[in-house]
């Protein structure tokens, strides 16, 4: 099952997340490598990093970069999700049961197992399932971190979005493209010559891809972005979402072709074109629904749980308010205080039992009793609909997508603000 450790970086942030296996081997005793404001990184965290990272390696068919190359870049990396972990921590923010489950569920189905089976096959390979869990808690801390860091830095005007709409029919918004990406960042108050120094550097390593050196290895060895470690990969990313710099060179490109250095606010950027795709956009089927979730918790068993949902189906059949009895008792508390309400979502958005159930549920119908793998609910659709591009839906898409376009390259530039403002002394 080797797809299972490559998955567990699910929301991309950091290869780093990857649930190492035990090395029996080291034996070395543990210090401190590095101090990060108020918190020391010691040499076994940095250990168990590393060798996260060689063994995605090895899986992706990439060579390994020198030693020190890839160790540079593995501390650097978690400098900064320590720094991360530090601002979220002083934010008060959490990761709920709910959330949480719901990630450990799209790994295991990104692997076509259920979370038993993912459980079991991880035990197997000698992979802690409570590691995998809190790793991917901390990504998920992470990810809503630079989401409201990040998104709150961004300003998308109006007359951007009427911009956008106007070139809704444009081959880029209708087009997918599977990229690489190596960063050359450049400091905020970088002199003329540490500019030219950057460019040239970046120069330097597009001829060297021009000479057939691999740029997975460039990427890993040269590159000081996010992407670094997983060898410059993006992933795919919808042509109309892209940073302008690259969405004005991307169309160019042929497969496996790379840009010259490009310039941005962040610094110099190779992209190479690994693949594209494209199509019409297609209508989407919708269905608004409420939901009551029951949870088995410490003090509540898995029977009792059951009970209450039963008798909460019972008094919703009797004509006691729906939305009345989410805010009271449900565990949903992103929807309860919402009177349960799911907003409209496509098929596929929730785990398979609970699309299953609302879309089995008639219009103004209330579901049976039925579990998920985050506990008991009940669902009151209350609407169907066949999504169009309307005025306002395509407004809130332009939206999106500039969001989505200007975002990583404002997280270059965070991500350069908070390291620098950070104490960090490396032993």
């Amino acid at each position: 099952m080797k797809g299972i450790k490559k998955a567990i970086g699910f929301l991309g942030l950091s290869l780093l997340l990857v649930a190492p296996i035990a090395s029996a081997a080291r034996v070395t005793l543990d210090q401190v490598i590095a101090v990060v404001n108020t918190e020391a990184l010691m040499q076994s965290e940095l250990d168990s990093k590393l060798d996260a990272v060689y063994q995605n390696l090895k899986q992706r068919n990439i060579p390994a970069p020198p030693k020190e190359v890839v160790r540079e870049q593995v501390l650097d990396r978690l400098v900064l999700d320590t720094i991360q972990m530090q601002m979220a921590a002083q934010s008060g923010m959490q990761v709920s049961d709910a959330q949480l489950s719901q990630a450990i569920s799209n790994v295991a189905q990104q692997n076509k197992l259920s979370v038993a089976q993912f459980r079991q096959v991880l035990e197997q390979q000698g992979i802690s399932f409570a590691n995998v869990q809190e790793q991917i808690s901390r990504e998920l801390l992470i990810s809503q971190l630079r989401q409201r860091r990040v998104g709150e830095r961004i300003k998308i005007s109006e007359q951007e979005i009427d911009s956008l709409i106007s070139q809704e029919k444009s081959v880029l918004n209708s087009t997918d493209f599977h990229l690489q990406q190596m960063t050359f960042g450049i400091a905020d108050k970088a002199t003329p010559q540490q500019v030219a120094e950057t460019e040239q550097k970046a120069q330097q390593v597009y001829q060297q891809l021009l000479n057939g050196e691999d740029f997975n290895q460039l990427a890993i060895r040269s590159s000081n972005d996010d992407f670094a470690l997983q060898g410059g990969d993006m992933g795919w990313r919808r042509g109309s979402e892209l940073p302008i710099f690259i969405a004005d060179q991307v169309l160019s490109l042929a497969i496996n072709d790379v840009t010259l250095p490009l310039r941005s606010p962040a610094g110099f950027h190779i992209i190479k074109l690994v693949e594209k795709r494209g199509g019409p956009s297609k209508l989407v089927n919708e269905t608004l629904a409420r939901h009551i979730l029951i949870s088995p918790t410490a003090l509540r068993t898995d029977a009792e749980a059951r009970q209450l949902i039963n008798k909460l189906r019972e008094r919703v059949e009797a004509g006691e308010d729906f939305a009345q009895l989410a805010q009271t008792y449900s565990d949903d508390k992103g929807s309860a205080s919402d009177g349960g309400l799911l907003g409209w979502a496509p098929a596929g958005q929730f785990v398979p039992a609970f699309d299953a159930a609302m879309n089995n549920t008639s219009i103004n119908g209330l579901s049976p009793v039925f579990k998920s793998n985050f506990g008991w609910h009940i669902i009151r659709v209350e609407g169907r609909r066949t999504q169009d591009i309307g005025a306002q839906v395509m407004r809130d898409q332009a939206r999106q997508q500039l969001f989505k376009r200007k975002f990583d390259t404002e997280l270059d530039n965070w991500l350069r603000e908070i390291k620098a403002s950070a104490y960090i002394d490396i032993r």
